[in-house]
């Protein structure tokens, strides 16, 4: 489970973590819980990352970014407060997900492909552009 202090790390005093991108990151975090649930359910594991010391990945940029963040887009999800990078060094979130797409439809959740994302799993209530569940960036 992540919790919104875990969420936006260190950048809790930034003017970008605003009230609408608080209430974004609640909607995210509450989102991603059922489906968090029914995979530690199957036996799939949620590590923690030992350089956030939370399921986050990174070092500091897997939840929440800033705008002037030099990682990813302006107006990413990310940046919006609408996705968070999950620890998964081994994958087995990613495979687990791209074996069971309809997991992703049940809860409304979308990922970036594996292929795109070695290390972490990109969970994101923002549909992309293709709408598709599983996508690539």
């Amino acid at each position: 489970m992540i919790t919104p202090e875990q969420y936006v790390g260190g950048y809790a005093t930034f003017k970008d973590w605003n009230d609408e991108r608080k209430a974004n990151a609640e909607k995210l975090l509450k989102a991603i819980q059922p489906l968090e649930d029914e995979l530690i359910a199957a036996g799939v594991p949620f590590p923690i990352n030992p350089g956030t010391g939370t399921q986050v990945s990174g070092s500091g940029n897997g939840g929440f970014r800033p705008q002037k963040c030099p990682v990813g887009a302006a107006r990413s999800s990310h940046k919006e407060g609408l996705a968070v990078d999950r620890y998964d060094p081994k994958g087995k979130i990613d495979n687990y997900l791209l074996a069971h797409p309809e997991l992703l439809e049940k809860y409304g959740i979308y990922i970036e492909h594996p292929l795109c994302t070695g290390g972490w799993s990109h969970w994101s209530i923002k549909p992309p552009g293709s709408g598709h569940h599983i996508f690539y960036p």
